[in-house]
């Protein structure tokens, strides 16, 4: 018999709302709560859901400063989840440009992303929104993406120095998204996934970072562009029923450009080797398609360094 969810949301919300758990622990809850949220959000009940919202309304609001961007992120994300659930489906259109006037890009992503990938057949004037985010996004990157070679800024000078994880930026947070919960739900064939990922090459970014051919010394942007990479959501090769679409074809097409042209000026070659695994479609779609229960940055390698350690010592 499946659990009721009321418990199991009230206690992770009770969580990432109080201070017996580190931020590295509630990246993990505010991720699972998500989840939850999109899947099971319809059988809990009023009085938890108002207790949920506010907690996590709080978080993107009121808290930013002490929590870390993947907790502010999800939290967006789970708010945007929850409204499929609202009494009134208009609820879901207010949402959607609520944050705007905040100018930040991590809730903003959020929630706008969040409402459009919450399941609801019911959110209203659903191609202005698409179209409002796909706008934005492709803005926000073109200005935000915390690439300095695209935005003509390094939006992370005047940043305080301090120990909790923040976003390099808009281009670090979609992939996130993408990473955590696009992949989750939707495959490559699904319109939400095909529009992500025509937003993404609507915004040029790929391409303008593919045909640059000489970077500023001291540059970050070979870090932050395969850290992307690595996180794109992209099909298993033997997978039988997930194909890769269109948009992801010419998206992926400038990140091997990308690396092809920037390959020989990285500090170890191996710095390449995720990012192109991811490309060449085979980490099992993130270790999603093994049915593991653990993240995929827990997975062991089995390289040569392994087999040398366990095994031949």
């Amino acid at each position: 018999m499946t659990p009721k969810a009321d418990p199991i949301v009230k206690e992770l919300s009770a969580q990432l709302d109080g201070d017996k758990i580190d931020g590295e622990q509630k990246m993990q809850v505010s991720e699972v709560l998500g989840f939850i949220l999109r899947e099971k959000g319809k059988s809990i009940q009023e009085a938890i859901s108002k207790q949920v919202y506010s907690t996590l309304t709080s978080i993107i609001e009121d808290r930013k400063r002490d929590m870390n961007d993947k907790v502010i992120v999800n939290s967006a994300v789970a708010i945007g989840f929850l409204s499929a659930y609202s009494s009134d489906p208009a609820q879901m259109k207010e949402l959607f440009s609520a944050f705007d006037d905040s100018k930040d890009f991590r809730v903003i992503l959020g929630i706008k992303l969040g409402i459009l990938m919450n399941g609801s057949d019911k959110i209203p004037d659903l191609p202005s929104l698409q179209a409002n985010a796909k706008s934005y996004i492709c803005e926000v990157l073109k200005t935000q993406s915390g690439i300095v070679e695209i935005d003509g800024k390094d939006i992370k000078e005047g940043r305080p120095e301090e120990e909790i994880f923040r976003f390099d930026g808009a281009l670090e947070t979609l992939g996130h998204i993408m990473n955590t919960f696009l992949r989750r739900f939707y495959k490559s064939g699904t319109p939400m996934n095909k529009f992500v990922y025509a937003a993404l090459n609507d915004s040029g970014v790929m391409k303008t970072l593919a045909e640059e051919e000489d970077f500023m010394p001291m540059s970050d942007v070979l870090r932050q562009v395969l850290s992307f990479i690595m996180s794109l959501n992209l099909p298993s090769i033997n997978s039988k029923t997930e194909k890769v679409s269109e948009e992801q074809a010419a998206l992926m097409k400038q990140c091997f450009i990308f690396i092809n042209q920037n390959y020989l000026d990285l500090d170890s070659k191996r710095d390449a080797r995720p990012a192109l695994l991811n490309l060449l479609q085979l980490t099992y779609n993130n270790t999603l398609d093994l049915n593991l229960s653990v993240y995929g940055d827990e997975v062991m390698d089995l390289d040569k360094t392994y087999i040398r350690d366990t095994v031949c010592e």
